[in-house]
């Protein structure tokens, strides 16, 4: 293990020389280093002193650390010009070929360069923090809190690892400099407003959340930096010459892993020929019936395989959703006691149900189309955050919307309610349909970042993504939609009428 570090040492103290020899890179980074954490204690103090004339103590108390995360920040975006050209820098300029024809190992390359990608946009950052609490010491502005420092220190470090990590998955993806420089905003963009909502917490005081925050990040950063080792290949770097977007190929690609047939289906024509059918009448039965039967067929050599590849995950989900339930129903019990319902509160329930019902009165009316919209909504931010965060963020929410059922049912038993009957009336009618229908889409997301970071030497990056998402749609248009659809029918005009008559 000690020679395997060693040699990973040797590709990090490589870069770190090529680094700390080029003025392009010191220069700004050292005005940056010097320059902004005075700027940052010049609006700190101007920012405190403008809050303390209209009593906003509090707020004050909280801009310090807000910008000693900000202060952490800026020095890495800088320094990702470094990460950037880590490969395809090298590349360009005719150096990489002795390092592919060393003994190296993949990992050992490119844990090197992630090693030296990292250090120095690190050390600037902590450079620059440690000079904004001096400036702090010497305004005599009161320091942040230990546990919220070490937040913030503990956040600037995963953020660097997560951004490094992510400027040389481009860099090994790309053919040149300038493409890779263009895909910068895919990283900056994505943690600014990663930073926008920490400091939301910053300024809220929800430490123990920030906590949690930086967990997720640090998991994010682990399966980004997994996800560059298992699909490096040192022979891809000298393959590739040109960046080319070949949409006709990667739609292809989709059709084929989403309906298990080689070409996409010429979608104006078939609705011509179908309408072509009703018209003449004869054909219309056959017709049904071909329908029918490529859709059995479609089900059988596609979802239900689909849905058999991701069984570990969609195991991993339904456990996950159980400890949310049981977490959050314990920690509403501990937290929330001795209410009580009173008897015009549960008629006033009772009429709000009944309008529900009826459609009149106060109540509001629920609809299938609302409640139906509704699910299908959440479903797809658990796709777009999950797509994000290799099922990171799929996870949270999911686990956020279990864990209101805990909550509901813990609440209903603080205030005397059987929290089983509210289970069997007002959750399990349309809840054994809605909630396969989320754990499945929610495990299509997870197991889509468990594919992402599988190393899998026959598909790229891109392979893997289009033949995940493929299996998602499967999964939501042949499985989670229609339950979520039978769910909202129920939701409607049963879960109503059951609650009622649990009130009265």
């Amino acid at each position: 293990m000690k020679e395997q570090l060693r040699l990973t040492w040797l590709v990090a103290r490589r870069e770190l020389t090529d680094q700390m020899r080029d003025w392009r890179i010191l220069l700004p980074m050292g005005i940056l280093i010097l320059f902004f954490p005075y700027l940052m204690n010049y609006t700190a103090l101007q920012a405190i002193d403008f809050v303390n004339e209209y009593g906003g103590n509090l707020i004050a108390e909280r801009i310090v650390p807000f910008l000693l995360m900000v202060v952490g920040f800026f020095p890495v975006t800088v320094s990702l010009i470094v990460a950037l050209e880590a490969f395809v820098g090298e590349k360009e300029r005719g150096t990489i070929e002795p390092m592919l024809s060393s003994p190296l190992a993949d990992w050992h390359m490119y844990v090197g360069k992630l090693t030296a990608g990292s250090l120095v946009p690190l050390a600037a950052s902590y450079i620059s923090i440690a000079l904004y609490l001096l400036g702090l010491m010497l305004q005599n502005i009161p320091f942040p809190p230990l546990d919220v420092l070490v937040q913030m220190l503990l956040l600037t470090a995963v953020q660097t690892v997560l951004m490094v990590s992510a400027a040389i998955i481009i860099s090994t993806q790309s053919t040149s400099v300038r493409a890779a420089n263009l895909l910068a905003s895919f990283i900056v963009i994505p943690v600014a407003l990663l930073i926008q909502g920490e400091s939301a917490l910053i300024f809220w005081g929800d430490t123990e959340i920030l906590w949690l925050a930086i967990l997720g990040v640090a998991i994010v950063t682990g399966l980004i930096v997994r996800l560059g080792l298992a699909h490096f290949q040192r022979e891809a770097l000298l393959g590739r010459e040109i960046d080319m977007l070949n949409l006709r190929w990667a739609f292809g690609a989709f059709w084929a892993s989403f309906s298990g047939s080689a070409a996409a289906p010429a979608g104006l024509r078939w609705l011509a020929n179908r309408l072509r059918k009703n018209t003449v009448g004869q054909r219309l039965p056959k017709a049904i019936g071909e329908d029918l039967a490529g859709i059995k067929t479609w089900y059988i050599n596609q979802v239900f395989p689909a849905v058999r590849r991701m069984a570990l995950s969609i195991w991993l989900t339904v456990g996950l959703g159980a400890l949310a339930i049981l977490f959050s129903y314990l920690f509403v019990s501990a937290q929330v006691r001795g209410l009580t319902l009173s008897a015009d509160a549960l008629n006033e329930t009772a009429n709000t149900l009944q309008g529900m019902i009826t459609g009149n009165g106060d109540g509001f009316s629920l609809s299938v189309a609302y409640l139906f919209f509704n699910n299908l909504r959440a479903e797809i931010l658990i796709l777009f955050f999950g797509m994000f965060s290799f099922g990171v963020g799929a996870v949270l929410i999911y686990g956020l919307n279990f864990a209101l059922i805990g909550g509901v049912l813990a609440a209903m038993k603080v205030i005397g309610l059987s929290p089983w009957l509210i289970f069997l009336t007002g959750i399990l009618p349309h809840g054994v349909f809605e909630l396969p229908s989320i754990i499945l889409a929610s495990a299509a997301v997870l197991h889509m970042g468990v594919r992402m970071v599988t190393p899998n030497a026959r598909e790229s990056i891109g392979e893997v993504l289009i033949h995940t998402s493929a299996d998602w749609l499967k999964i939501a248009i042949g499985l989670a939609f229609p339950l979520l659809f039978i769910a909202a029918f129920i939701e409607t005009y049963i879960t109503p009428i059951l609650l009622y008559n649990f009130f009265q």
